[in-house]
């Protein structure tokens, strides 16, 4: 998803988990762009089949009934639950440059939820690379007279 406005997540003032802690609620609206791509997703997919021979197993979903098979809440890929961002400031994002909690000194994220976006492809590299920066960063930190 393209990061909007009506896409966020927040604490839930009513629910909490078994342990009493509060749980997250999520909100999730698909823009035009993302309704075209799954559009033309849809429409490829299906050529390929009829080119090769074969019949879709189900009819071509309509913008109408499932938008064209987008579901919030489904993803190859859980990334951007907590954006970064490059100012210093928490008014953007909930994480700095670094991948460091603005608001919890020593906490650093070191997974997909950084990411503003995803290219839709794999980012297990991207996650790596982010995580080993992220631990080098922390490390330099934590001894006096490093960077």
């Amino acid at each position: 998803m393209i990061p909007n406005d009506n896409t966020y997540c927040e604490i839930d003032p009513n629910v909490v988990d078994t342990y009493g802690i509060p749980v997250l609620r999520f909100h999730a609206e698909f823009v035009e762009h993302e309704i075209s791509q799954a559009k033309h997703m849809q429409e490829t997919f299906r050529e390929i089949i009829h080119e090769m021979g074969g019949t879709p197993p189900s009819p071509m979903p309509t913008r109408e009934d499932a938008l064209y098979g987008l579901r919030a809440g489904r993803a190859a890929s859980s990334t951007k639950s907590a954006r970064r961002g490059w100012a210093a400031t928490r008014s953007t994002s909930v994480l700095n440059a670094n991948c460091q909690a603005h608001d919890v000194k020593n906490l650093f994220v070191a997974d997909a939820g950084p990411f503003v976006s995803n290219a839709h492809k794999n980012c297990t590299w991207t996650i790596l690379a982010l995580a080993m920066r992220t631990s080098e960063v922390h490390r330099a930190a934590a001894k006096p007279g490093t960077r």
